[in-house]
């Protein structure tokens, strides 16, 4: 398989996943706006960023980067019916925006199963505190597509060698 399929397979498969997650689990409908892709100077995050290795074959950065008020809602209805005290809100916020990445790319990773036979690992998510930019690697490339909802938006963006990327785009 080419790296150009990959890439693709990869961000069709999380896309369709996070609609998926976002329907049956918190009644929100998504739908695509633009993609871009190109050198990584600088990928531009939004409010709350959470980034997440997938390794093996794929070896690639996924970053799942939300507006705040997309956060806010996902979070309240993770929420319901709990009693959180005002000094939890940030920790339970942070944990509903790691469950999210890693329930979709948890499911991701068995429609990809087939790119790499001896199966791909995922990290736990990770959190970017304060962090409005993800500033240049070493010859990395990224592919990011933005997802509407009428909550709010988010930004799920691939990053990787560019060797990875050299035959994409």
């Amino acid at each position: 398989m080419s790296e150009k399929q990959l890439i693709i397979e990869v961000m069709e498969s999380v896309t369709k996943r996070t609609y998926a997650y976002f329907k049956s689990e918190f009644g929100i409908e998504t739908t695509e706006c633009n993609s871009v892709s190109g050198k990584l100077d600088a990928l531009v995050l939004l409010d709350m960023t959470v980034v997440i290795i997938m390794g093996g074959k794929i070896n690639l950065l996924v970053v799942f980067s939300f507006e705040a008020s997309l956060i806010n809602a996902i979070y309240r209805k993770m929420i319901d019916g709990l009693s959180i005290e005002d000094h939890e809100v940030e920790t339970y916020r942070k944990a509903a925006a790691g469950d999210v990445i890693n329930t979709v790319l948890g499911h991701s990773t068995i429609d990809l199963l087939r790119l790499d036979k001896n199966g791909i690992s995922i990290t736990p998510p990770r959190i970017l505190k304060d962090v409005n930019v993800i500033r240049a690697m070493k010859c990395k490339m990224f592919y990011a597509q933005s997802l509407s909802t009428p909550l709010g938006g988010m930004t799920i963006s691939l990053v990787g060698s560019q060797e990875l990327f050299d035959t994409v785009f």
